[in-house]
């Protein structure tokens, strides 16, 4: 992929305009105001064999909300395709602060600093035509 801060300046004039999806922290951070707390995902893959021609869970996606385990989901894949196999592959997601930005945390500093960065945005919006969406651009989930 290309980042998008490696060819900013190239395009200056060559674009109506720019939706940025990336963090607004990284987009500002020149502004020196400081960086939102985002969370991240590890995945890890497993290779479930001999389950049969059913599946591993009852479900594509199944979430883990509590603390029972250590992971905040499970993903098998071979409901998406309906494939036909004794094996199956399973993606566990585990919850970190190390690796790329997923979610925002949102408490109070991060309410209070992302306030400031969506003032610089206004005006970024109205002299450069650059838009701020997606979930780390608003820092916000979206269902």
């Amino acid at each position: 992929g290309v980042d998008y801060f490696d060819i900013r300046d190239q395009l200056q004039n060559r674009c109506g305009k720019t939706f940025f999806t990336g963090p607004i922290d990284r987009y500002f951070a020149e502004a020196g105001l400081g960086k939102l707390e985002y969370r991240s995902i590890r995945f890890e893959k497993e290779v479930i064999r001999n389950v049969g021609a059913g599946y591993y869970q009852a479900n594509s996606v199944v979430n883990y909300p509590g603390p029972e385990v250590n992971f905040t989901r499970i993903v098998e894949y071979k409901h998406f395709l309906r494939q036909s196999s004794n094996h199956t592959v399973i993606v566990k997601e585990f919850s970190t602060d190390d690796g790329d930005p997923y979610y925002p945390v949102l408490n109070q500093r991060n309410r209070e600093l992302h306030s400031k960065f969506q003032l610089l945005a206004e005006r970024e919006e109205t002299r450069r035509n650059v838009h701020f969406v997606g979930r780390l651009a608003n820092f916000k989930y979206f269902d």
